[in-house]
């Protein structure tokens, strides 16, 4: 679902709630951009675009459209490293590790975010922006995994139909231990990778931005 469909639920819900007041205190979290990338093939090749034209600028006023049916604290997530996923390996065959024009296609977005939040917390008045740096994550996992319990970063827990170059599971086939991988299709991240990245979040500044998430939901 993109997510002008889930905002307009979202405006449906809160009609139906009638008092708001609650929702200054909830924590809404924003997890886009990797199918938008992913899926652009314009994108992909036109090294002209503006990245912040095209994706970060209408990403910006969604989230002034959440603020103005009352949302005040808000997660952000920038993109993984596209280009080190199972699929994108895969279907490329890269020389290095990662098809490294779809990590700098990832990072030419990404770059755009921490200033376009500041910019809208300092506009929109009581609002509170918080970067969560999935790539940051990503990157410290692919040097280490070890350190993490993660011993395979470039497959995927499940068996992928690379005939029909469909990236989820093909015939329900999974892995004994899928906390041993990063990624439990081709595309999507396991359970223990989203475990790591909030546990991260929750304390370290170094990952989300400017402020950790229990000072986001403190605040």
């Amino acid at each position: 679902m993109v997510l002008d469909e889930q905002i307009e639920l979202f405006k449906s819900s809160v009609k139906n709630l009638g008092n708001t007041d609650g929702l200054s205190k909830s924590l809404i979290f924003i997890n886009m951009g990797q199918n938008d990338l992913d899926l652009n093939k314009k994108l992909q090749y036109n090294a002209s675009l503006d990245m912040g034209q095209y994706l970060a600028k209408p990403l910006s006023k969604r989230l002034e459209m959440l603020y103005d049916l009352g949302g005040r604290k808000f997660l952000v997530s920038n993109v993984l490293p596209l280009g080190c996923r199972p699929f994108s390996i895969s279907q490329e065959k890269p020389t290095t590790r990662c098809v490294e024009r779809l990590n700098k296609l990832a990072s030419q977005f990404n770059s755009y975010l921490p200033q376009m939040l500041k910019d809208l917390q300092s506009t929109l008045s009581g609002s509170k922006f918080v970067l969560l740096d999935v790539y940051k994550v990503f990157e410290d996992v692919f040097s280490k995994p070890a350190s993490y319990g993660i011993s395979d970063i470039s497959h995927s827990c499940c068996a992928i139909d690379s005939v029909k170059r469909i990236p989820i599971c093909k015939n329900g086939e999974v892995c004994s231990d899928r906390n041993q991988y990063a990624f439990f299709d081709a595309i999507h991240p396991t359970e223990v990778m989203n475990s790591i990245m909030i546990s991260r979040c929750l304390k370290d500044s170094s990952v989300c931005k400017p402020i950790n998430l229990m000072k986001l939901v403190k605040a």
